[in-house]
C-alpha cells in the first residue's frame, strides 16, 4: 500500500470519528491511529473547513454549528482539557466555577498536577501536586481543593460554602474521600485546617 494511499486512509478515520463526535467533544492527535503528520494534516483541514475549532497543536474542540458557524470553547474548558486529567480551576476561577464569587476572572487559573503546559493567551497554569492525576480527581474537586488553599477567592459565608460543599457531595459531583485523601497530603496547611473546620463530609 502506497503512503499515499494510508495518508487517505487514515483522513478518512480521522474524519469520520471526528463527525460522529457529540457538540462539546475536545480532540486530541492521540485519539486517532495513523501518524502524526497524517493525522494532524486530517485535523487541520477540517478545522479549515470549519468542521472543527483549533485549541492548540495537537487539540481540537468539536462544538455546535450555528448560523455564525461552530460554537467554541471558553477559556476555562480548553485549559483544563490542556491541562489533563487532575487538572482544575484555581483561585477566583475556582470559586465562580463553583458558584461561589460573581466575580469574573480576567485571567483564568488552572491548577495542573506534574508539568505545566506551554502558554495559553488568558489562562495562568499553577502548579499542583501529582497525586490529583493519581486519584482522578474532577475538574469540581480540583476547584473545592483550591478555594479550601485560597478562601479569600471566595465571597460567600463559611456558611453558604459549607451548604455548597455538602450539596455536591451528596449529589455524587464531588467524592468526599478522595478530596479528604488528597488534602491529607496537601503542603499547605491552611487548606487541611479550613476543610476540617467547614465539616463538610459531616
Amino acid at each position: 500500500m502506497s503512503a499515499g494511499i494510508v495518508q487517505e486512509s487514515a483522513a478518512e478515520g480521522v474524519r469520520s470519528c471526528v463527525l460522529a463526535s457529540p457538540p462539546g467533544t475536545f480532540l486530541r492527535r492521540k485519539d486517532f491511529a495513523g501518524s502524526d503528520r497524517a493525522v494532524e494534516s486530517a485535523l487541520s483541514r477540517l478545522a479549515l473547513a470549519g468542521e472543527l475549532v483549533r485549541v492548540r497543536r495537537g487539540v481540537y474542540y468539536r462544538g455546535k454549528q450555528t448560523r455564525f458557524g461552530m460554537t467554541r470553547p471558553s477559556a476555562l474548558e480548553s485549559a483544563i482539557t490542556v491541562g489533563g486529567p487532575g487538572a482544575g480551576p484555581a483561585g477566583v476561577s475556582a470559586a465562580h466555577f463553583l458558584g461561589l464569587t460573581t466575580q469574573v476572572p480576567g485571567v483564568v487559573e488552572v491548577g495542573v498536577p506534574g508539568k505545566v503546559p506551554d502558554p495559553m493567551t488568558g489562562v495562568r497554569f499553577r502548579l499542583r501536586p501529582f497525586e490529583r492525576r493519581e486519584l482522578g480527581l474532577t475538574a469540581i474537586e480540583v476547584a473545592v481543593i483550591e478555594i479550601l488553599r485560597d478562601p479569600d477567592a471566595v465571597e460567600a459565608t463559611d456558611d453558604e460554602v459549607r451548604h455548597r460543599l455538602r450539596e455536591l457531595i451528596q449529589r455524587g459531583s464531588v467524592r468526599s474521600e478522595l478530596v479528604a485523601e488528597e488534602i491529607a497530603e496537601e503542603r499547605h496547611v491552611g487548606a487541611r485546617r479550613r476543610w476540617h473546620e467547614l465539616e463538610v463530609a459531616a
